[in-house]
């Protein structure tokens, strides 16, 4: 069971290395997809293709999106984008999420 759910606003690495900047992204749907076994196709064997989870995630800021697009050329316009996410490259889910969410604040009235 993953840590995560659909709606989570998490900061992920980038799988081409560390030098690319961490992003945040809105997770919308959790892909599996199991290993395949490789087939025995005459003299040939194929190759075995190993499983991965991840999630089909959205781009939050359009900071991080004009950083990527600006300095790394990858073609993302701003918030809204999909893009995919590997469960290992997500690093933490982020803090801040709850900021444009009204708490609920008990007021209390003195009668005098």
């Amino acid at each position: 069971m993953s840590k995560y759910k659909v709606g989570d606003i998490v900061l992920v690495k980038s799988i081409a290395g560390d030098a690319m900047p961490n992003t945040h992204v809105k997770l919308i749907e959790k892909v599996i997809v199991k290993a395949i076994q490789g087939k025995q196709v005459g003299i040939r064997r194929t190759m075995d293709w190993p499983g991965y989870t991840g999630w089909n995630a959205e781009l939050v800021y359009q900071e991080e999106a004009d950083t990527l697009r600006k300095e790394w050329g990858i073609p993302f316009s701003g918030p809204g984008d999909e893009t995919f996410v590997y469960d290992h490259c997500i690093i933490k889910k982020s803090t801040n999420q709850n900021r444009n969410k009204k708490t609920n604040k008990v007021r209390i009235v003195r009668n005098k």
